[in-house]
């Protein structure tokens, strides 16, 4: 048997913004984001994730009238050299939720993009379990960073093994997942609130369970109670392994996550499943 590698330990610094958008007003939005760049810059984040259309907020997602003045662009565009600049003055990766708006295109799409410190912009995700009022993603694309090789999906993705293990397959060591769901209860209690966010957790730990990667989950903070954002670390037994999780409405969550750089997850799951993936292709 060929001999194995020893681990090769990084350790990389991550974050998830659980930061309250205000609807529909991009200026302040991004004007925030940008703030809490600088405080995450200032606790030595490497990695930083912002939550779905943080750019926008998205209680307008059920309102069309609201959806057609929404503010989009193309990315990459302004919007993305705010962030650029940003990423190279604090020296970190980027990961930021918006509305995409293609040149010369009426298909809008929910789309998150990555900028890096030296890199500039590194490219995009599409939501591909999309609302009906976008057009779905097509591609999912794995990045290669400074401090190990990401993957991102946006919220409703997580629903999707395929999607999940296709970023594994393609060298992903991490996951970051922009997402922005709540609930408008009447009277929301504690409760209620975790009774409805366990079948989407479940989903999220199982992503990251059954590709052996961690999770940094990036919800949008709601006025109203404590969202759900966390960092949780990819065990397969007993509870789950929170690196950080949210205790408040909004809040900067950071952890320290390793990466084994010797590690390569693709190859084996190649070796092991290669038959299955070739029947998944032919059904």
């Amino acid at each position: 048997m060929p001999k194995q590698q020893a681990p090769q330990l990084t350790t990389v610094r991550v974050a998830a913004a659980q930061m309250i958008s205000r609807n529909g007003n991009t200026p302040a939005n991004i004007t925030k984001a940008l703030q809490w760049c600088d405080r995450a810059a200032a606790r030595n984040v490497q990695i930083l994730c912002f939550p779905e259309a943080a750019s926008t907020g998205f209680d307008w997602i059920k309102d069309k009238r609201r959806f057609a003045k929404l503010h989009c662009e193309p990315v990459p565009g302004p919007m993305v050299k705010h962030f650029e600049k940003k990423a190279a003055a604090t020296n970190m990766y980027i990961i930021m939720g918006m509305i995409e708006q293609p040149r010369h295109s009426s298909k809008r799409y929910n789309t998150a993009f990555l900028v890096g410190p030296t890199e500039g912009y590194m490219g995009k995700y599409r939501k591909i379990l999309a609302e009906r009022v976008f057009a779905p993603g097509r591609e999912a694309p794995v990045f290669e960073t400074a401090h190990g090789r990401l993957g991102i999906f946006i919220c409703a993705d997580k629903r999707s093994p395929e999607i999940a293990r296709l970023l594994t397959l393609r060298g992903a060591q991490m996951f970051f997942q922009p997402t922005n769901y709540s609930y408008r209860l009447k009277n929301p209690s504690s409760y209620e609130i975790r009774k409805r966010y366990q079948g989407k957790f479940s989903a999220q730990r199982s992503r990251a369970m059954e590709n052996g990667l961690p999770l940094i989950a990036a919800n949008a903070g709601q006025s109203g109670y404590v969202n759900n954002s966390f960092i949780i670390a990819p065990n397969s037994q007993g509870p789950p392994h929170f690196l950080a999780r949210a205790t408040r409405k909004e809040q900067l969550l950071t952890a320290d996550i390793e990466i084994d750089t010797h590690r390569d997850l693709a190859t084996a799951f190649k070796k092991r499943m290669g038959w299955l993936f070739k029947e998944i292709g032919r059904a």
